[in-house]
């Protein structure tokens, strides 16, 4: 059984998810997913349950079912990774792994994770298609709602499949806005939306029908304004219903995405082979940036801009 531990919002859980799934399927095993980690991380909550995730159901309802509230797996595994990275610093060993267990070492993709055996407990975030390119069909499937989207979400829906060069457009703001995301995440602007459109323009060509996707729908509006306002669809998404907007985003014909998990996402599962996405090569604000290497981030033929 390979167990998978979960945490942050649903792009994340998606990357989590994903890396488990291959490797349990790789070893011909069971997948659990450990959910004790949104106890003491009140941000976000499990939504792979809202996507056809076969395991997603059982995990719930056996989370539920918890009589105490202990530390969770995942908030023990973070601090030993803290240490880890303090004791690299200084030069020293780092701590020893516990049986059975892989910690992500780091944010490219580790190579070392393909020998981990088949009782494997993961703690990570492995944002590289590397870790589950094979099963990338499957995926696709398990990651499609597991109802059918709605009311204004279904006539926008229409809207996008009637469009002729439907173009997702991500502006990412909300917590990245909040006192320390923002020296950590970085903030996407005007320049690069801007050039991340001129060469969509120049790739694709044809007079294109921009959906924009935020969660602050006043603020794109006002970084967009070099765009004719009629070109811009700005689709009001239901803010507790983050599914329906990337379901959405992947039914467009290409993608213009954010420094963001969730409109990669978006752009990752629409499967067509001629799509083109233009992502930020700036996935972090420059002092993040200059400790990670996020090479292993963008699939194959994705534009950095």
């Amino acid at each position: 059984m390979i167990t998978v531990s979960l945490i942050g919002g649903l792009g994340n859980q998606m990357f989590q998810y994903a890396a488990g799934k291959a490797l349990a399927e790789r070893h011909g095993v069971g997948l659990a997913l450990d959910l004790s980690g949104f106890r003491s991380y009140p941000l976000r909550s499990f939504l792979l349950d809202r996507l056809l995730v076969p395991e997603a159901i059982t995990a719930a309802q056996a989370e539920a079912g918890v009589p105490d509230k202990s530390e969770s797996n995942f908030v023990r595994a973070k601090w030993r990774g803290r240490i880890d990275r303090l004791l690299g610093r200084a030069g020293l060993p780092q701590l020893a792994q516990q049986p059975h267990e892989y910690r992500e070492p780091h944010f490219h993709y580790d190579p070392a994770f393909e020998a981990q055996g088949p009782r494997t407990t993961l703690f990570g975030y492995f944002q590289s298609e590397r870790y589950f390119g094979r099963i990338a069909e499957s995926l696709r499937g398990w990651f499609s709602p597991r109802e059918p989207v709605g009311g204004a979400a279904a006539e926008m829906l229409a809207r996008i499949q009637a469009s002729r060069l439907p173009v997702s457009v991500h502006v990412r703001r909300g917590d990245y806005l909040n006192p320390g995301a923002a020296e950590f995440h970085g903030i996407l602007g005007d320049a690069y939306y801007r050039e991340a459109l001129g060469r969509l323009e120049g790739a694709i060509g044809g007079e294109m029908e921009l959906f924009v996707f935020s969660d602050d729908p006043a603020a794109a509006e006002q970084l967009l304004s070099f765009i004719p306002k009629s070109r811009l669809v700005h689709v009001r998404g239901e803010p507790e219903r983050p599914w329906e907007d990337m379901v959405l985003m992947a039914r467009c014909r290409h993608h213009i995405i954010a420094n963001s998990s969730f409109s990669w996402w978006g752009a990752w599962l629409n499967g067509a082979q001629d799509k083109v996405v233009i992502a930020p090569r700036a996935w972090f604000a420059p002092n993040e940036l200059r400790k990670v290497n996020t090479a292993d981030l963008y699939p194959d033929g994705w534009i950095l801009v």
